[in-house]
């Protein structure tokens, strides 16, 4: 009886070793478990269990076992299975160890529980061996000297930033030469384009021109097509002779200008007509006849011809 006592004891050790708690299975796996000092290895933690689990995940310390290091922690996926009623947690850590010898890893505990029951349980892994070996030297060979440092063709992408460097420092000296000669012959350092200023009989012309083309008093609107005449033809009186024309009234401006020697009196008949005209239609709401809109123009554009400056 003691002796079954034993292996029963045994048997239930084992399992608890092996990871096993109620429902759930807990792993700790190594890739390999050899590897030459200095390299990489994963360790793979999982436990799979009931999706209502709630489980409290390990923490691997940085130093296990004071000489093997964990140098990488992915993240902890989880997976269902298709009926949505077991659920899978694992991460990927990698570790490396510096020196050589036989490490036995530790069991790792897993607390969790299982809604709707609200007690912790722990499940631990089983440990796990790992041998790290040294590089076999041949002592019968001749020591050789250590390889220098490999020359690596240097890239584009490296070299772009001291060419970049390089051409804006050759901008610099050829912008701070040109600039020394500029300052030298007392020249400007940029010269504005000139603003081409008009005449008043040339300004006038031109907007007379564009109030022909928009052809206003064709499509039905006299009184703006009298009213921008008018102003063109104020606009050029009050620049030609230095008379407020445009704050004036039409007959404020036939006085100003019969006082004025520079306005000869047969220009002053043909305006007579072609202000009274545009007052008729901004104020008396008068519809001139075609002939009578397109004279205006003309009477505007003789006027401004026969008192041009020379």
């Amino acid at each position: 009886m003691g002796f079954l006592r034993t292996f029963i004891f045994f048997v239930l050790l084992f399992l608890l070793t092996a990871g096993y708690g109620q429902d759930a299975l807990v792993s700790a796996k190594l890739d390999t478990n050899a590897m030459l000092i200095g390299d990489h290895v994963g360790l793979t933690l999982k436990y799979s269990g009931p999706a209502k689990s709630q489980v409290l995940w390990p923490f691997m310390p940085d130093t296990i076992l004071g000489s093997i290091t964990v140098i990488g922690r992915g993240k902890i996926d989880t997976s269902f299975t298709a009926d949505k009623k077991s659920v899978t947690y694992s991460q990927q850590l990698n570790i490396t160890c510096y020196d050589s010898g036989f490490y036995t890893i530790p069991a790792i505990p897993f607390k969790y529980r299982i809604l709707p029951d609200t007690s912790g349980v722990v499940a631990t892994t089983t440990m796990m061996l790992l041998a790290v070996h040294t590089v076999k030297v041949d002592t019968t060979l001749a020591i050789k000297p250590i390889i220098g440092p490999l020359k690596i063709p240097i890239s584009f992408r490296e070299m772009l930033p001291w060419i970049l460097a390089a051409l804006v420092v050759v901008l610099l000296i050829i912008g701070g030469i040109w600039y020394y000669n500029k300052r030298r012959k007392s020249e400007p350092v940029f010269r504005l384009k000139p603003k081409v200023v008009l005449l008043p009989h040339e300004l006038a012309l031109r907007e007379l021109e564009k109030l022909r083309v928009k052809k206003l008093w064709q499509a039905g609107k006299v009184k703006e097509y009298h009213s921008e005449l008018t102003e063109i033809i104020r606009k050029y009186i009050e620049d030609r002779f230095q008379v407020p024309a445009l704050e004036q009234t039409s007959a404020e401006i036939l006085e100003s200008l019969h006082n004025n020697s520079g306005c000869p009196p047969a220009s002053l008949d043909k305006l007579v007509s072609f202000l009274v005209l545009a007052d008729m239609v901004k104020f008396a709401k008068a519809q001139p006849l075609p002939l009578e809109n397109e004279k205006s123009l003309n009477d505007g554009i003789e006027f401004v011809h026969d008192t041009t400056q020379s």
